[in-house]
């Protein structure tokens, strides 16, 4: 069982509106040992809105994955001698009020764990789920948050965001709880436990250990991934052993993040007293990103600095990678050039189905065909296609790759609507799901001031993403185009075209949390 679905013992059930002088700081202070990421934890749920706090006991007996953990402690330390667990949940409602299901915000679990002879025990925040505090209205998309239920003894709750983990560095360090953090976006059950991680990894905590500088490989990595069965991608810069990676980092990590993945981020710290062997390594999840719809970039490169570009990436408005960090806590912001090339590693972007080829080649395959419808039907007479093939043949379509699957697409075909309220006919809808297959890239066509101000399209493309592309590019890889006006269906050999009502602008392919 694990910790959010133990029974709890109640300890205290405090309504921080009323109770006199309470303050985050002084509470964590007096019960947590000032606890750095614990404090980073009540800040988000106090700008959720939190107003009162339930803290209960876990205890060995009632919770599994607690006496799991206890007994590989004590393989790696003999003198670890046991440890408090306690789950805090925050509550917008007063205690012991008949709470609402929106008066549930989110849960921390803390681990204490007390070794024979130290000060003080050792303290991580084993888990947390708290929501995130901006999300789309405000340019921030987490495309890869889930629910989660909470067994409290208020009774069952459930919560909408990323899992945060924390390491304990003696059975499990960075590398464990980043990957752990990953695999929850994508694994069903959301709960892969250290000990599976460690017996996939050849850890036992005998002959080999973890913490105290020592910790999991690439391919460590690598071996727990194929494990599990979790297709995923590797992109190594490592200049000193003849790797170095031709271009910047940036395009493939929001690659996949962009269609709903979350991505492991390695990089080298600047430590002026490197340990033998080598600097030391830290590694984060990324879980998502924000846009700035002001950005001067996109237009500044093309204009003033030489850059002729086809078309403008999406990614060119991305602000900011949203991550945890084990060491600082969950949400927060990593400006796009903060983490240089000379001290980034690797990327290992985890995917739900493994794909021939990346986003950033179907994003430039899917230009290419766009750029071919618009030869053979450069002008329609039709104000939004037309303006469609103006941009495409001036280099100023803006373009979004995204690996989607059939049901997620039908859905998003089913709910669009022009810019007057037209739908897409239903007749149009069943041709497409008997033509699609389970999954496929999808390549979003806009332009710079719809993309960024109304977040719409002109249409969409969509690739085969399991086959190899074929070179020279021919018309095998296309699976259909919707564009103002028309839906394209290739049809032995041919292309079919189906005119629609649907002849203005749409909104952009959205995805829920999971």
């Amino acid at each position: 069982m694990n910790f959010r679905a133990a029974p709890g013992i109640r300890i205290d059930w405090i309504d921080t509106r009323i109770e006199t002088g309470f303050s985050n700081f002084l509470y964590i202070d007096r019960h947590y040992r000032s606890h750095p990421v614990l404090r980073r934890i009540f800040s988000l749920a106090r700008v959720l809105g939190y107003q009162s706090l339930l803290i209960e006991r876990l205890d060995e007996g009632t919770c599994t994955l607690l006496t799991e953990e206890n007994a590989a402690l004590g393989i790696r330390r003999p003198e670890f001698l046991g440890s408090i667990v306690h789950r805090l949940t925050f509550w917008r409602c007063s205690p012991d009020a008949a709470a609402a299901l929106t008066d549930f915000i989110g849960y921390a679990v803390f681990k204490s764990d007390q070794l024979k002879g130290a000060t003080q025990p050792q303290d991580h925040v084993y888990e947390s789920v708290l929501p995130s505090v901006r999300l789309e209205d405000q340019n921030n998309f987490i495309h890869c948050r889930r629910s989660y239920a909470v067994q409290t003894s208020v009774g069952l709750q459930t919560v909408t965001g990323v899992l945060y983990a924390q390491q304990n560095d003696l059975t499990f360090v960075c590398a464990h709880v980043a990957l752990r953090t990953a695999l929850a976006c994508l694994v069903p059950e959301a709960d892969l436990s250290y000990a599976r991680m460690n017996g996939l990894a050849g850890i036992d905590h005998r002959t080999r250990v973890v913490g105290g500088g020592s910790g999991l490989s690439p391919d460590d990595l690598q071996t727990i991934l194929r494990g599990l069965g979790v297709p995923h991608e590797k992109i190594v810069h490592e200049p000193k052993a003849g790797l170095d990676l031709p271009t910047e980092f940036q395009r493939d990590l929001y690659g996949f993040i962009e269609s709903g993945c979350p991505a492991l981020v390695g990089f080298e710290l600047e430590d002026p007293n490197p340990p033998p062997g080598g600097s030391p390594r830290h590694i984060v999840p990324v879980i998502g990103h924000t846009f700035n719809n002001d950005a001067w970039v996109p237009d500044a490169q093309r204009a003033y600095f030489g850059n002729q570009l086809r078309y403008f990436s999406s990614e060119s408005w991305l602000s900011s990678y949203v991550l945890h960090d084990d060491n600082f806590g969950p949400y927060y912001c990593l400006p796009r050039h903060f983490l240089k090339k000379d001290n980034f590693r690797i990327i290992l972007g985890l995917q739900r189905h493994a794909t021939a080829y990346s986003a950033g080649e179907a994003e430039a395959v899917g230009f290419d065909f766009l750029q071919s419808i618009v030869r053979f039907a450069p002008s329609i007479g039709q104000d939004w296609y037309d303006r469609f093939g103006i941009f495409c043949r001036q280099g100023l379509l803006v373009l979004r790759a995204l690996l989607v699957e059939r049901a997620a697409y039908l859905r998003h075909l089913q709910e669009i609507r022009s810019w007057t309220g037209a739908p897409l006919e239903a007749a149009i809808i069943g041709r497409m799901q008997n033509h699609l297959p389970e999954r496929f890239w999808m390549i979003e066509a806009s332009a710079p001031e719809l993309f960024t101000a109304s977040r719409r399209k002109f249409g969409e493309l969509l690739l085969s993403a399991t086959t190899p592309l074929p070179k020279p590019l021919n018309i095998t890889p296309l699976l259909a185009a919707r564009l103002p006006g028309m839906v394209l269906l290739p049809q032995a050999g041919n292309i079919a075209r189906l005119s629609t009502e649907l002849q203005s602008h749409t909104p952009l392919f959205t995805s829920g949390p999971a």
